[in-house]
């Protein structure tokens, strides 16, 4: 008999039932009655006309297709270390590397690879809480491919990827999970809200300091401006003085009269002007000065 194996696939040849050869990709002759194909049981998903449907086919055939294959085994239902039950689903992506060992180590190798995929991803998870699941993945994906090497290498199997990409916990974990981030979220909002509010008052608290400080050094600056303002002006007015006290007496001492006397007959004189006749106001000066006024006066009037 004449067959034709494909490429990506090979055929387990037995003679009298014992193994005999793996025929690859070619043109073979199988002797009839001595040598026989070994068949497998196989599995496959399948999706017709590009639809969100999928169908799983089972089949019997004597051809090992050495591509890659995938294995979607639904939700699985696992419990969490900390006692929370959640239902994940994972994806599993295998080859064969060895064709006599998949075929004659083990019965069906499509259930084994889901099965002891199943089996593991519990293991994995017991040992993990709720939250490392969730914050996890890629660990359960990393622990879950190493701890299937092995006992898929013993069926000439090699495990190339495993991929979880769902996880559903159960309903009153899910509202459990929801009301604390909920909470989480309302804690963090009270937190910031209040820092804010702390940040505020220390910042106008700065200010308020800062204010006074400036008031206090600009009502100092003030005082001191002041302060030199009056003694500069008291300055100017002693000078003054000084200088029409020193005008005087240079006109006055031809005269031999004083300075003083003279001084004291200009406010004399003003007095007078002010003074109300039903106010009987009394000065006292001595006689020196008022007979040297009356001689002012008198030279006033003369003058006049």
């Amino acid at each position: 008999t004449v067959v034709v194996v494909r490429q990506a696939s090979v055929m387990i040849i037995e003679r009298w039932g014992r193994f005999h050869a793996v025929y690859k990709p070619g043109f073979h002759f199988i002797i009839p009655f001595m040598e026989t194909a070994r068949c497998i049981n196989w599995r496959c998903m399948e999706v017709r006309n590009n639809s969100s449907s999928r169908e799983i086919v089972t089949l019997v055939t004597d051809r090992i297709d050495l591509r890659e294959h995938v294995i979607d085994f639904g939700r699985q239902h696992v419990i969490t270390h900390d006692t929370v039950e959640m239902y994940i689903d994972a994806l599993v992506y295998f080859r064969i590397v060895d064709a006599r060992l998949a075929v004659l180590e083990i019965q069906n190798l499509p259930d084994a690879v889901e099965l002891l995929t199943q089996a593991t991803l519990r293991n994995v998870i017991s040992n993990m809480t709720l939250d490392d699941t969730f914050s996890s993945r890629e660990k359960i994906n990393h622990q879950l491919l190493q701890k299937m090497r092995n006992d898929a290498e013993r069926w000439g199997v090699e495990v190339t990827r495993v991929e979880i990409f769902n996880l559903d916990p159960a309903n009153d974990v899910k509202e459990a999970m929801e009301k604390q981030i909920k909470a989480e979220r309302e804690r963090r909002a009270m937190v910031l809200q209040a820092d804010g509010v702390r940040q505020s008052r220390v910042i106008r608290s700065r200010g308020d300091a800062a204010k006074l400080i400036f008031d206090a050094v600009g009502k100092a600056k003030a005082a001191i401006n002041d302060s030199k303002g009056r003694a500069t002006e008291k300055e100017l007015n002693a000078d003054a003085q000084a200088k029409s006290l020193t005008y005087i007496s240079q006109n006055l001492k031809d005269k031999n009269i004083r300075a003083v006397d003279y001084l004291t007959a200009i406010n004399y004189l003003k007095t007078l002007s002010k003074l109300d006749g039903n106010k009987t106001n009394a000065v006292l000066l001595p006689t020196k000065t008022v007979e040297d006024v009356a001689t002012i006066l008198g030279e006033q009037n003369l003058a006049k």
